[in-house]
């Protein structure tokens, strides 16, 4: 697991911080032939490295105070409390386990109308009617997410934290793949806290879909899945004829699942946030050990068996 770079203040920063574990984390940094610097948590005796020990500081993440405006419709104190929560929950996700600065994202403000006519004519009136079948929708030039209350208003609850996601990474990560978007996206909508800090819990459909399509042979082989562009992912989900949605959400899931996986999603998203356009198929070789096949293949362990349905980040 070796990370290539130029020298920069801010990149060893990264580095530290994706590399670190409690107490003191071990990183080896050493100079190739051709000048460039490399960073690897593992010692390599066959080249001259040097060790640094680095002990990670506390977040300095704190809470925002969330702008939440309704139409014609009630929230209870409870309510409200839950949606500030969640939106909490979200910021403090990417802030501490992704290891972004969330104090340079403008919090964003949340509109929720009483029912989905009332939503869909508030789009259409905004330029947005290709999303009035949608349950949300972000709007980035007003940093705005728009609802409706839902029969089920929990699930109402779960979308603002879905579009939250999606502010989060258009704000501080532009270029991340759809997949990666969307599938964040998804899992968010299952993001958590109690006593012991963040947690996720299984995202049912996205579960049940996957299962389903992997049944069927549709489930897309994970070489492919990452070769394909944005553009052609936003069409085929689309068009509903494919799960992809599903998938990026079950395969983001597994990829949240353990610490060392976590930590190649972080390398990934921090290429992204430094403008890096390149298809996530082509970054895996340099920052998954074992490169795509290893990643296939411990991707279709995972189908078989999940684990417990609670991931604790």
């Amino acid at each position: 697991m070796t990370v290539r770079a130029a020298v920069h203040p801010v990149l060893v920063f990264l580095l530290f911080a994706v590399f670190a574990s409690p107490g003191y984390a071990q990183i080896y940094k050493w100079v190739d032939e051709d000048g460039k610097v490399h960073f690897s948590d593992r010692k390599d005796h066959r080249i001259e490295q040097e060790e640094i020990r680095v002990k990670p500081g506390a977040s300095k993440w704190a809470r925002y105070e969330i702008d939440i405006k309704t139409v014609d419709v009630e929230l209870t104190g409870e309510e409200h409390q839950q949606i500030a929560d969640g939106v909490n929950n979200v910021y403090e996700f990417f802030d501490r386990v992704m290891s972004f600065d969330m104090y340079r994202t403008v919090p964003v403000n949340i509109l929720i109308f009483r029912g989905k006519a009332e939503y869909q004519n508030y789009l259409i009136g905004n330029n947005r009617g290709s999303s009035i079948a949608s349950y949300g929708l972000y709007i980035p030039s007003e940093h705005q997410i728009v609802v409706y209350i839902r029969e089920h208003r929990s699930l109402t609850f779960k979308t603002i934290k879905h579009e939250v996601s999606h502010a989060v990474v258009d704000s501080i990560i532009p270029y991340a793949p759809a997949w990666l978007n969307e599938g964040l996206a998804e899992q968010m909508e299952m993001l958590e806290r109690d006593e012991s800090g963040l947690y996720f819990e299984r995202h049912p459909d996205n579960q049940w879909v996957v299962a389903r399509a992997r049944e069927q042979g549709r489930l897309a082989e994970i070489d492919q899945f990452l070769k394909l562009p944005s553009d052609k992912w936003r069409h085929s989900d689309s068009s509903g004829s494919g799960s992809l949605r599903a998938q990026s959400g079950q395969f983001v899931c597994f990829l949240l699942s353990t610490p060392t996986r976590r930590n190649f999603v972080v390398r990934l998203m921090h290429n992204f946030n430094r403008g890096d356009r390149t298809l996530s198929y082509y970054l895996v070789d340099d920052n998954y050990l074992g490169g795509v096949t290893m990643l296939g293949s411990d991707w279709n362990r995972w189908l078989f068996d999940q684990g417990d349905g609670v991931i604790r980040l």
